[in-house]
């Protein structure tokens, strides 16, 4: 663990890792203005994925700094209600799941899943509830019904998603790595 931590804080000084980050960054801030919001307290959005990959590729240290930049960014361009740095730290804690899944070891389906459920049942359900509770004023337990029906259903859909976008970037980072 310790060893995969310092190789996630060697790549904030890869400049072809820094130019990887910043356009998966844009793509994030891209994917999330496109998001849709069903209720004020219920978004549907493929964000994750880039949340996914910035763990899978970037790790604990440098994926976690991105997805820092990666909120801030997308509140600047399209803010959705009052900041609450509360959903900063759920997307840095987003990718260090990932990346504690995923960063540096063998792209497996159990490591998705686990990595997607731990995200969508400690981030999604238990802790961005609890921010959307304190922002808006309604008891938790009232958000968390609908917010625990929307991430359990959609976690198949988005553990095939991730799955799919994690397999067709390693290949492309193998085919860009033949090339060299």
């Amino acid at each position: 663990m310790q060893n995969r931590i310092k190789s996630s804080l060697g790549e904030i000084k890869n400049i072809h890792s820094l130019a990887m980050c910043a356009v998966l960054v844009a793509l994030y801030v891209a994917i999330d203005t496109a998001s849709v919001y069903v209720t004020p307290t219920m978004q549907l959005t493929f964000s994750f994925l880039v949340l996914g990959l910035l763990g899978y590729r970037f790790g604990h240290f440098t994926g976690t700094l991105a997805a820092l930049a990666c909120d801030l960014i997308a509140y600047v361009i399209r803010p959705a209600g009052p900041l609450h740095l509360g959903f900063t730290l759920s997307t840095m804690l987003t990718v260090l799941v990932f990346a504690i899944f995923l960063y540096e070891k063998p792209l497996r389906v159990w490591r998705v899943i686990a990595s997607k459920t731990v995200v969508n049942i400690g981030v999604n359900i238990a802790l961005n509830t609890y921010w959307l509770s304190n922002l808006y004023g309604k008891a938790y337990i009232v958000l968390l019904l609908e917010r625990v029906v929307k991430n359990i259903a959609l976690l198949p859909v988005e553990i095939v998603l991730l799955w799919l976008v994690l397999k067709a970037f390693e290949r492309i980072m193998q085919n860009m790595e033949h090339r060299k």
